[in-house]
């Protein structure tokens, strides 16, 4: 879809063009009409200048530094993936940009085994998003000239970029983590004698941590499963070896419970003191 409306673009204002060269229509007026139609201002939304909704992944801004002419193409191809998009900026179907990030969310809490799923669509639609660029920069320049280049050809004259995208679409942010300093912090609390009566400051602290690191997430199911899988890690982290020992050994007798954070809490508070109950 998003190929066929940039063919499509390229098309009628090439037409245009031709009929302005002939004094068949004003210059104003072509320029007013596809203005209308391929450039208007696109309403704004909350999230437009988050770097990663604007499609400002690693890889991409590798491609943009590698060969400038794809920055036209990004803009162009951008402004068309917007305009596919959900309402209010487009017309109810999908934005490519805004499917990276949304399937990285659902990765970001998603089991194991299913992580392998979101990551597979998460490349799938990084290498998508490459080749639209490629071939935005190309169209716009081959396809006034009725293309006469095929964009094999074209890619062929850039045949780095095959290796770029397959090197790099993989470069996101696959785990995230507590900073190194935050959790010096947390092991002073639970490495403390009295570290029961710390766990509600311990509690607390990771939870913010947690909040800050996943601050860029809308609030929703989503955030909230994120900040508590990363909460629940960050504490058996945490944990001195002894008492992660009793822990780990109390959750093995029970696998089929979901040891979110607040059970794994309940368990470092009742088995961590070493005692047998």
């Amino acid at each position: 879809m998003v190929a066929a409306c940039l063919i499509k673009e390229i098309q009628i204002t090439s037409e245009l063009r031709k009929m302005e060269d002939i004094d068949l229509v004003s210059k104003s007026t072509v320029d007013d009409l596809i203005h209308q139609k391929f450039e208007g201002v696109l309403p704004k939304c909350q999230d437009d200048d988050d770097p990663f909704i604007k499609g400002e992944f690693d890889v991409i801004k590798e491609l943009l530094e590698k060969i400038p002419a794809t920055i036209e193409g990004k803009r162009k191809i951008d402004h068309i993936i917007d305009m596919c998009g959900p309402i209010p900026k487009g017309t109810g179907l999908q934005n490519l940009r805004e499917c990276i990030i949304e399937t990285k969310w659902k990765y970001d809490v998603a089991t194991e085994d299913k992580q392998v799923a979101w990551k597979a669509l998460i490349l799938n639609f990084m290498e998508r998003y490459f080749y639209l660029i490629c071939f935005a920069t190309y169209a716009l320049e081959h396809g006034p000239g009725g293309y006469q280049k095929p964009f094999t050809s074209w890619m062929d004259d850039h045949k780095e970029l095959r290796t770029m995208i397959e090197e790099g679409k993989d470069k996101l942010e696959w785990y995230r983590t507590v900073d190194a300093q935050k959790l010096e912090h947390l092991k002073d609390l639970i490495n403390a004698p009295n570290y029961k009566e710390n766990l509600g400051v311990l509690i607390r602290t990771i939870y913010d941590f947690a909040f800050a690191t996943y601050a860029d997430l809308p609030r929703g199911a989503i955030k909230n499963n994120s900040m508590r899988r990363l909460a629940a890690t960050t504490l058996m982290e945490i944990l001195p070896p002894d008492i992660a020992e009793r822990v780990n050994k109390k959750m093995e007798e029970d696998p089929s419970n979901s040891h979110d954070f607040l059970s794994l809490v309940g368990l470092v508070s009742y088995y961590g003191s070493g005692e047998e109950h």
